[in-house]
């Protein structure tokens, strides 16, 4: 049995969400924010699902609602304080999704580097990054300083940044 049309938007919906989430935030740079312009993105790829031409790609077309959801995003925002030129908006939309495969392809490789990093390094980092743990809480939670906290942040990071690199060197196309 062939799934209903709004059984495949949901579908697609799901396997790209994590992409069409990280191109909405590119462009407006609030986590907050990127998740309300993602909902009326989804809204509007709902509404307009029969336009869809199912034999091309569904992450080009569902970044084009996205892009209009972030300009009217943008508009509201305009009002109450200051945002990016329009034209500067169209350029970092274009390099997104210009630059969507190699960011997919450092997504593969920061996983295989989570994974080589000692149990320690590893919690600090999905305490920080991937439970949105705040850094005030880590402070009492680890029972040390801000600084040094930082510090062991920036440690880590530069750790990931330089083995997601090297394995880039090594395989440019992870798969």
């Amino acid at each position: 049995m062939l799934p209903s049309k709004s059984e495949r938007l949901v579908e697609l919906l799901s396997q790209h969400h994590d992409s069409l989430y990280r191109y909405i935030f590119s462009l407006v740079g609030n986590a907050h924010d990127a998740r309300d312009v993602l909902q009326e993105t989804s809204f509007a790829l709902y509404e307009k699902w029969d336009q869809f031409d199912s034999s091309r790609p569904f992450l080009p077309w569902a970044y084009k609602f996205a892009y209009i959801h972030v300009l009217k995003w943008r508009a509201a925002r305009a009002k109450h304080c200051p945002t990016l030129d329009a034209d500067v908006i169209e350029l970092l939309a274009v390099e997104r999704q210009q630059e969507e495969s190699q960011l997919a392809a450092r997504l593969d490789v920061l996983e295989n580097c989570l994974s080589q990093l000692p149990d320690k390094d590893r919690e600090l980092v999905q305490d920080r990054y991937f439970r949105g743990i705040t850094p005030d809480e880590l402070v009492d939670h680890r029972r040390t300083s801000r600084r040094t906290l930082f510090r062991e942040l920036q440690r880590v990071r530069h750790l990931l940044m330089a083995c997601i690199e090297r394995k880039l060197q090594q395989d440019p196309e992870p798969a």
